[in-house]
């Protein structure tokens, strides 16, 4: 952690004038996927400014102090976001960007605090907005709808959707992304000790999250290939929970996972001509459908149901041990092999045949 950086930060609160209008809100966040703490964020907020930092592990461990000026009309005149590298990894040490739009910085609750602030003072049942990653130049749509009185679902970009329970200002109390894209859970807390638990996150980054793999293999005359990201467990319930039962999956994370043959194939019944295929799937308690898409390149949560070749029957078994970090493999047998799903408790497979 910069010392310096923060006893400026500290100093810089303290010296704020407070309008009688606005008393100064202070809080502070820890965002937590799974059982790993991923992000800690503290604030003060003014009628005119915002004052915060916050700490990230993944993939490195970054310390970032960002101020916020708002204008009169509440819209945001300057922002400025310095990250400094404190994990020792490479890479530079201190880079700095602005903007003059409210912006989206990964794992900042009290910058999306900001828009449920301005949703709850709008009323209606329906907000939106746009956030803008500094150093971006096209800005995220944001949409907010209110579920009864206490809660609010956010969807900013592609992340979320982000169920939030608020109070009746908008202030942020919890958020939970299980389910979504983001699967991370914020809780808002006291008396958090940011300097000493930061420091301690410093040289434990977690690393990517979901890192990229790819799977090879020749079955049978066939090379066969698949690209994908690998999301681990860490303590939680994956299928039914993280990966809802029934919706169209991934199959992995981050871009859509890639299956690629260089012969034509028979997967349960179905011809699979030579090519390359996104790979999809919809997990069900009772079986699994998996979906081979002529559509490839696209992030993974950008499936269009238009660009099917096939959706197919898998069996799933369960495994005697657990599987830490999502795993395909692909294996011989027979005139052809098994392309087989691994993670948590449940393996998923389909034969095929080399044609």
């Amino acid at each position: 952690m910069n010392a310096t950086r923060i006893a400026a930060l500290v100093a810089a609160i303290a010296l704020l004038g407070t309008p009688a209008t606005l008393a100064a809100q202070t809080g502070q966040f820890v965002v937590r996927l799974g059982h790993d703490t991923l992000a800690i964020e503290q604030y003060t907020r003014t009628a005119d400014r915002l004052l915060g930092e916050l700490v990230v592990r993944a993939p490195r461990t970054v310390h970032q102090l960002y101020t916020a000026t708002f204008g009169p009309g509440g819209t945001v005149e300057d922002f400025e976001l310095v990250t400094h590298n404190v994990s020792g990894a490479s890479g530079p040490a201190e880079t700095k960007v602005t903007t003059r739009t409210l912006p989206y910085v990964g794992q900042s609750y009290a910058l999306v605090e900001e828009v449920t602030r301005a949703a709850r003072a709008a009323g209606g049942a329906r907000y939106t907005t746009s956030m803008l990653p500094p150093g971006d130049t096209v800005p995220l749509p944001v949409t907010v709808e209110a579920r009864g009185s206490d809660s609010l679902v956010l969807n900013i970009g592609g992340i979320g959707p982000l169920r939030a329970r608020v109070d009746q200002a908008g202030t942020i109390l919890g958020v939970s992304g299980i389910g979504g894209t983001s699967q991370v859970i914020v809780e808002r807390v006291r008396g958090l000790d940011f300097a000493a638990l930061g420091k301690s996150f410093a040289p434990r980054s977690l690393g990517r999250l979901s890192p990229p793999d790819t799977v090879r293999a020749n079955v049978a005359g066939a090379s066969l290939t698949v690209r994908y990201s690998r999301p681990s467990t860490r303590g939680r319930v994956i299928f039914g929970n993280v990966v809802p039962w029934n919706q169209v999956w991934r199959t992995g994370a981050n871009e859509a996972t890639v299956f690629e043959t260089s012969i034509d194939l028979l997967m349960d019944g179905s011809v699979v001509p030579a090519g390359k295929y996104s790979l999809w799937t919809i997990p069900s308690p009772a079986g699994w459908k998996l979906i081979l898409n002529k559509n490839t390149g696209q992030w993974g949560t950008a499936y269009d149901a238009k660009y099917d070749l096939a959706r197919l029957d898998m069996s799933i078994e369960a495994l005697q041990q657990p599987v830490e970090r999502f795993t395909i493999v692909i294996e011989s047998k027979g005139a052809g092999g098994v392309l087989k799903l691994e993670w948590e408790k449940t393996s998923a497979w389909i034969p095929f045949e080399v044609r």
